[in-house]
């Protein structure tokens, strides 16, 4: 079976994915439509939640769905601990490299797992090179606009643990928080799950 997976393979998550495809993925798919009725996109959104909990899932099925969209929609996925070097300087060049592809490759999506490791809370205490990523990711994201045909989603596990000015209006101005699945949300994981693993037996014998 293929690990590359869409929204069907996602069990529980159905309203998440309803507010992803109208933030993220309609926005850059008809984008000519949002324009002509002066629609604004979000230009980022954050999920956070406990570990575990579909972040990083809804992603990567997010990732599978632009690839098969009427208009192709590129996706850059990085974690951010992977942007962070240990030479002056590197780690904002990496960050510069990633939107300046998104441009050459919009309409994209560039997606941060573990985003709290790239961009933490700035403090007195804080080493120079944190806060000198922090300040480009944030000049970075003002540089987008509406109709850019760029929207930047994160992942956090600890959503304290950003940095307060990503939260602002014009960077991650919306958040969908991930909660631990209930009893309704249980039952759909395993129907899911099962109806296509069973779809997968009757592929492979048939």
């Amino acid at each position: 079976m293929s690990n590359l997976k869409d929204f069907s393979f996602i069990g529980g998550l159905q309203k998440h994915i309803e507010i992803v495809k109208e933030m993220i993925l309609f926005p850059l798919v008809y984008g000519e439509l949002y324009s002509k009725f002066n629609l604004k996109p979000p230009r980022g959104l954050l999920f956070y939640g406990p570990p575990g909990t579909g972040k990083t899932l809804v992603a990567s099925a997010l990732a599978v769905e632009c690839s098969h969209s009427e208009r192709k929609v590129a996706f850059i996925s990085r974690k951010g601990s992977d942007c962070l070097s240990k030479y002056v300087g590197e780690s904002e060049r990496k960050l510069r490299k990633i939107f300046h592809t998104a441009q050459q490759t919009k309409p994209c999506i560039i997606f941060f797992d573990e985003v709290d490791g790239l961009a933490p809370t700035r403090s007195s205490r804080q080493d120079f090179v944190h806060a000198s990523v922090v300040s480009t990711l944030l000049a970075l994201m003002d540089g987008l606009d509406n109709n850019s045909e760029i929207i930047v989603v994160g992942a956090t596990n600890r959503l304290e643990a950003i940095d307060p000015a990503l939260r602002r209006p014009g960077r991650f101005d919306r958040e969908l928080y991930f909660p631990l699945p209930c009893y309704i949300a249980r039952k759909d994981i395993l129907s899911v799950n099962h109806n296509n693993y069973s779809r997968f037996i009757v592929n492979f014998y048939y």
